[in-house]
């Protein structure tokens, strides 16, 4: 009988590691969340990820270089960037037009554990 099912869980992994079949989005686990100036002088949100969630990113990266990326808080998609390398060293900049006091705010919800956060490839 399990060699019936053979061949179609072949096909599946095959599809999952093409990226063809619908993954679920990764949570992050982030062990800071602070507000720090970028390059451009604007405030920026500094997400240092646990060891485990970098590593998990840093395969997530390279799996997707050449994609747009949803980075959402809470269900909430606050960037979409699109991959141009590998992000491998377990951070992520957050910038680009915020409310006064939004990025303090999402720092202090994630710092505290009350914010999800997730990557996923952007739908089409």
């Amino acid at each position: 009988m399990l060699a019936q099912f053979r061949p179609l869980t072949s096909f599946a992994m095959l599809l999952l590691l093409c990226g063809l079949a619908a993954a679920e989005p990764l949570t992050l686990g982030v062990a800071t969340a602070t507000v720090v100036p970028d390059p451009s002088r604007q405030a920026a949100l500094d997400l240092k990820l646990t060891p485990d969630s970098a590593k998990a990113f840093a395969a997530f990266t390279s799996a997707n270089v050449g994609k747009t990326i949803d980075l959402s808080i809470d269900g909430a998609v606050v960037m979409s960037p699109r991959l141009v390398e590998p992000i491998l060293g377990g951070e992520i900049m957050v910038s680009g037009t915020f409310a006064k006091g939004e990025l303090r705010r999402l720092a202090e919800r994630i710092s505290s554990g009350g914010a999800k956060v997730t990557v996923d490839v952007k739908a089409k």
